[in-house]
């Protein structure tokens, strides 16, 4: 009777990192979906939001500079949790992490449940990370890769550039303050975790930032059509920043009289069009340098 009781309480588990303490609380929820549908929302507290997926969450909870709130995770996901907690290494702004176990429909409920995104029950609410300067990042290294963001709006799309650029050894994306996407849960979840090892920097004018690299002799390349030069011959610079255009119109028209040089991927059916994180992918393969 005790554990057919249990099974009706949401539980709360207050992990203290320092001396494993916890502390349970309980409060009563429906098993029926239509009264869960009556309960509120999940909602990120105001300057928090929700990452799901298993690896975007173990890096998140891995990274000493995320502050994460709260875990959520359901029955089945309890141990592996209470796990990750025990062993991880981020920030909280309270000096504990809470721990919340819901009914499986309640990971429908949050903001986000039009996404039908898969989290393996298993999801956190952090502060957007903090913004990296680009000065931060020019004379840090004699070797440089940038991947440049010009007005990328899917979040998807700016997460799997994210990946890649980890895969392949990038330093930063660099992307607009404006017509950009915001840190949120379906870009941690594209990037796979690697969100919080590429330093992100958002500057207020692309064009301009694209001559400051230039000056400080770092070779600005642009993929377009239109470009002429192979994309190869890139990988012996030393300093070399990639710039990618928006989804549907490519670079705008300052930022491509900006580049340096404008490059083109080829490929043997001229009709086809490439989706600008594959397209980011395979620029960054191409250009990795041997140093």
């Amino acid at each position: 009777m005790r554990q057919k009781n249990l099974k009706k309480k949401q539980l709360g588990f207050d992990i203290d990192k320092n001396n494993r303490r916890k502390v349970i609380e309980k409060n009563t929820v429906s098993k029926n979906l239509d009264s869960l549908s009556k309960k509120r929302r999940l909602t990120a507290k105001n300057g928090y939001y929700f990452i799901w997926g298993y690896h975007a969450v173990i890096a998140a909870l891995s990274n000493p500079n995320r502050i994460v709130r709260t875990f959520y995770a359901s029955t089945k996901t309890k141990e592996i949790a209470l796990n990750l907690i025990q062993n991880a290494t981020c920030k909280t702004d309270t000096g504990s992490l809470k721990l919340m176990i819901l009914d499986l429909a309640q990971f429908s409920l949050s903001p986000d449940s039009s996404e039908k995104r898969v989290h393996q029950q298993l999801m956190i609410e952090v502060k957007p990370l903090e913004i990296t300067d680009l000065s931060d990042i020019l004379f840090a290294t004699k070797h440089l890769r940038l991947v440049v963001l010009d007005q990328i709006t899917d979040p998807r799309n700016v997460g799997a550039i994210i990946r890649s650029a980890k895969a392949f050894g990038c330093d930063a994306v660099i992307m607009s303050r404006h017509n950009a996407p915001a840190e949120n849960g379906n870009l941690a979840r594209a990037a796979a975790g690697a969100l919080e090892d590429v330093p992100i920097i958002k500057v207020t004018n692309l064009k301009r930032t694209i001559e400051h690299l230039k000056s400080n002799a770092i070779c600005c390349i642009g993929l377009d059509t239109s470009g002429s030069d192979n994309l190869n011959c890139f990988s012996v610079e030393p300093k070399l920043a990639i710039i990618m255009g928006s989804e549907n119109s490519g670079m705008r028209r300052l930022t491509k009289e900006a580049c340096n040089h404008l490059v083109k991927i080829p490929m043997q059916n001229e009709t086809e069009s490439l989706n600008v994180s594959v397209a980011s992918a395979i620029a960054l393969y191409a250009t990795q340098t041997n140093n």
